[in-house]
């Protein structure tokens, strides 16, 4: 399967069959987030039934292979903000902005209509 065919939760799960079942799990759960969302790596951690390991979400969304169909961009720290490097968090910032997530001082602002 190439990275261009991933269109559904199948596929993601698919093309990822030899990554662990913790991997697949963040990513099929971090497809299901909406454009114009976002969820945290904590919510992403007890959305996977793993309540305590939102830094092994956070490494695994790091090497996401399937971005953009995996929309690794809509999760962020608690307080809204973008981890990693900062170039590439204000690629992050940037990309949300564009589907209508609200940022202020470059953080997500959190509120329930935004998080998924």
């Amino acid at each position: 399967m190439r990275k261009s065919d991933v269109k559904t939760e199948r596929d993601v799960a698919e093309y990822l069959k030899d990554w662990s079942e913790f991997e697949r799990a963040v990513y099929v759960a971090t497809f299901r987030i909406p454009e114009g969302k976002v969820s945290t790596y904590s919510r992403m951690a007890k959305k996977i039934g793993r309540p305590k390991a939102q830094r092994a979400v956070a490494n695994a969304l790091h090497k996401n292979p399937l971005y953009p169909v995996v929309p690794c961009h809509r999760v962020v720290k608690s307080d809204g903000g973008f981890g990693g490097e900062e170039k590439a968090a204000a690629a992050r910032r940037r990309h949300v902005e564009k589907e209508g997530v609200p940022t202020a001082g470059g953080k997500v602002i959190i509120r329930g209509d935004i998080l998924y």
